[in-house]
Order: C-alpha cells, then sequence, then structure tokens
C-alpha cells in the first residue's frame, strides 16, 4: 500500500522539478544567452575599431552575432526582460540593422560609425585601448 507522504512527495518534487525546468528554460537560458553574446559583440567590436577594412572572418562573426542576436530578440527574450532593456535604453533590433550594414562597409569611416552605432544601441561600454 502507498504511503499518502510518498505521494506527496512524488508530487512536489514533480512540481519544483517542473517549475526549475521552465525557469531555466524560459528564463535564465535566454536571459544568459543576451548577456553572453553582448560581451561577444563587445569583443568584436573591439577588433573593428582598427581604421581597415574587415577581415572576411570577422564579416563572418558578426553576420552569424546579428542572426542569433535577432533570433533571440524575435523568440528567446522574455517580454519583460525586453521591457527591463527598452527601459535601460537598449535597442537590440536597432543594434541588428547596425551590425547589418556593418557586415556591407567597406570604408574606414563607415565602419566607425557603425561600430559607434551598434555600442549606443547596446549601450556597450567603451573600447579599451590595446
Amino acid at each position: 500500500m502507498l504511503d499518502p507522504v510518498i505521494i506527496g512527495g512524488a508530487v512536489v518534487g514533480l512540481a519544483m522539478g517542473s517549475f526549475g525546468y521552465v525557469l531555466l528554460r524560459f528564463v535564465a537560458r535566454p536571459v544568459l544567452g543576451y548577456r553572453r553574446l553582448k560581451k561577444r559583440l563587445t569583443d568584436a567590436l573591439a577588433a573593428t575599431r582598427r581604421p581597415s577594412a574587415l577581415p572576411q572572418e570577422t564579416r563572418d562573426a558578426l553576420r552569424r552575432m546579428a542572426m542569433a542576436l535577432q533570433e533571440l530578440v524575435d523568440e528567446g527574450l522574455p517580454a519583460w526582460y525586453a521591457l527591463a532593456l527598452q527601459r535601460k535604453g537598449e535597442q537590440p533590433k536597432e543594434a541588428v540593422r547596425h551590425l547589418q550594414a556593418l557586415v556591407n562597409c567597406r570604408e574606414a569611416a563607415a565602419i566607425q560609425r557603425r561600430t559607434a552605432a551598434v555600442a549606443e544601441a547596446l549601450r556597450l561600454p567603451p573600447a579599451q585601448p590595446r
């Protein structure tokens, strides 16, 4: 015969596990992914601050990051986090637009303008001189 305490413990454990999964899958993972992507963009944009044309591998990396950011903004970020970003002045959709234009820039001045626009849209810290 099953003890009601065991059944209650199993139900509580199942409920807590389900809550933990939902919390991790729909809150923690997208938010941490956004922060990780923002850090990668900071590092990649620091490399574009040189006054020369972008190498093809940098263009490819920026293109992939723009696609990842667009996907995250469209489908991944919780609505409350998108509102919090808006309140902080971050505009990831605008950053995607500037990133896509940056990938196609050939002139140093245009690269600098687009890099600054992306940094402003994501409120990235100023680049540290190397």
